[in-house]
């Protein structure tokens, strides 16, 4: 029961540190360890137009596989920004009007 417990309050700790964008410090409390590319992500915030012209040059060097996946990184990336979007857009309509 201890172990729950303590297994229980991490994870609420973790969810308060990712809730303030601290990914990072939030996975090292519950022990999640993150793939090399995740790290390369967090490291490096590239954004689509980055990855545009990533993909076109790996397209342009016969590099089509690479290309595609990088695309495919766009895309869902475009993807997460309509949904944060939405999101904003819905909860600007539900919020009260302020004087």
């Amino acid at each position: 029961m201890k172990y729950l417990m303590k297994r229980l309050e991490n994870l609420f700790t973790a969810a308060a540190f990712a809730e303030e964008g601290e990914y990072k410090t939030a996975r090292e409390i519950v022990n999640e360890k993150l793939s090399p590319i995740e790290e390369l992500k967090q490291k490096v915030h590239l954004t689509i137009d980055d990855l545009t012209s990533m993909a076109t040059a790996f397209a342009e060097a016969g590099e089509h596989e690479k290309a595609v996946e990088i695309m495919k990184e766009a895309g869902m990336r475009i993807e997460e920004v309509k949904t944060d979007l939405q999101r904003g857009i819905k909860g600007i309509a539900l919020a009260p009007e302020q004087a």
